[in-house]
């Protein structure tokens, strides 16, 4: 009888990226357990290996919106070291 895969049972579109990497981090203790089949192993590499690509491509489009945010100026603001106090800067130190 074959055995039910309700942890991959939601369409992978419609998980989180949170979702996706705890999903990866199961699928590699089980490998790294060693007690899986041939095949059950191999399903669990290929399922692994699609989820490393989708958690890829959502850590591109991240860093596409924030590299667009920067460009908009909408990035949070650092302190600029004109800004630094002489408290923070030390007596000895020149504000430059």
């Amino acid at each position: 009888m074959k055995r039910k895969e309700t942890e991959s049972a939601e369409p992978a579109g419609e998980r989180s990226f949170e979702q996706m990497m705890g999903r990866l981090e199961a699928l590699v203790s089980k490998l790294e357990r060693g007690d899986l089949s041939l095949e059950e192993s191999i399903r669990a590499y290929e399922e692994g290996t699609q989820l490393v690509k989708q958690c890829k491509a959502v850590l591109a489009e991240a860093e596409k919106r924030i590299q667009r945010l920067t460009q908009e100026g909408v990035a949070p603001v650092t302190t600029s070291r004109d800004e630094v106090g002489e408290e923070e800067r030390g007596s000895d130190e020149l504000p430059f």
